[in-house]
């Protein structure tokens, strides 16, 4: 944290002198507000999801038809965060597979407000959408916490390592070292 006109702020964990409208692939994580369990439980290795779990993965799964660049690759919701892979405007120098003419960088921004496609802009209308549906039937409760966690995934082996991670969140709550003692 630092003091910026005498208030504390906490610095933007993004990625500095990325442009996160460019084409690439994210993997991002968005945390219920306090870590409360409010997208439903975790037995036997698999997801119950709750009213509102279910309409995190309904806004989740049709998320990329919003958009003309966006496409969601391997997702999971889980009891108190959501994972996902967003994959930004098709392939680029770090896709799978990626092609030699692609070998290029957008970089040009060091700091701006959440930009009309951008990464944040994404994550932001994804939290807008769940918790407009889920006051749309009466669940007034705060939902998210802000901001949300990405890493920018860049080659082949990392990106498989990180849907492995996902696919196997589920089955792996049971050790997860915060779940014991995250509220209910």
């Amino acid at each position: 944290m630092s003091l910026y006109q005498d208030k504390y702020r906490i610095e933007s964990t993004r990625l500095r002198g990325w442009d996160y409208r460019s084409r690439g692939w994210y993997f991002v994580t968005i945390c219920a507000q306090r870590h409360g369990r409010v997208f439903g439980e975790v037995e036997n290795g698999e997801v119950r999801l709750s009213a509102i779990g279910r309409i995190a993965e309904l806004e989740l799964q049709t998320l990329a038809s919003h958009y003309d660049n966006v496409h969601i690759d391997e997702h999971v919701v889980m009891p108190n965060h959501v994972h996902a892979i967003v994959m930004i405007g098709g392939e680029h120098c770090f896709s799978p597979n990626a092609q030699a003419n692609l070998r290029s960088t957008n970089v040009g921004f060091l700091f701006a407000s959440p930009q009309a496609g951008s990464l944040s802009a994404i994550v932001r209308s994804y939290k807008a959408g769940v918790t407009r549906q889920c006051h749309e039937l009466g669940l007034e409760q705060v939902i998210w916490q802000p901001r949300f966690h990405d890493h920018l995934l860049r080659g082949d082996k990392v990106i498989s390592a990180v849907r492995e991670y996902i696919r196997n969140n589920p089955v792996n709550w049971k050790g997860d070292r915060e779940a014991e003692f995250l509220p209910r």
